[in-house]
């Protein structure tokens, strides 16, 4: 494929290209709240972040450096900030992709447990959340549809 999964427009016409900006619109205090419910985790360049196959039903939020999915040499880096692992935390299927650090990394994991926690403490910032997340996984269906289709054409 020519096309990188990750590298999508930010200036469509219709406007969206900030849908891929996780919690784009929200105030210090929803990030207090969401940052709370999180570890960090840190890992130095040539780490795995995320392993293929593994079953770990959580959403990593990437605040520093950078990741490029493993033995891929056509996708763009993966810069934070950033939101990966957003199908396996929504769907709890298995990791589809390998990630590994480029740089010093450093994410916030939030598991499935601390999700529910916050949603009964904040419910209104966990529906949110999980629409900006359907958002963004739709986003790069919709993209990995387009490529596909201009692949075949």
């Amino acid at each position: 494929m020519g096309a990188e999964f990750f590298d999508y427009p930010t200036d469509d016409a219709a406007g969206q290209g900030s849908d891929l900006t996780f919690l784009e619109r929200h105030f210090e205090e929803d990030w207090t709240i969401l940052l709370g419910h999180t570890e960090a985790r840190r890992f130095s360049a040539g780490d795995v972040v995320i392993h293929a196959g593994e079953i770990d039903r959580a959403l990593y939020l990437v605040t520093a450096g950078s990741l490029e999915v493993a033995g891929s040499g056509s996708f763009r880096a993966i810069e934070a900030p950033a939101v990966i692992g957003e199908v396996a935390f929504l769907d709890g299927g298995p990791r589809s992709i390998t990630l590994v650090a480029t740089t010093d990394v450093e994410v916030r994991r939030l598991s499935l447990d601390a999700f529910e926690t916050l949603a009964g403490r904040h419910p209104a910032l966990a529906r949110e959340m999980l629409f900006n997340l359907g958002k963004i996984v739709s986003r790069r269906l919709r993209h990995l549809t387009q490529v596909i289709e201009d692949g075949v054409g």
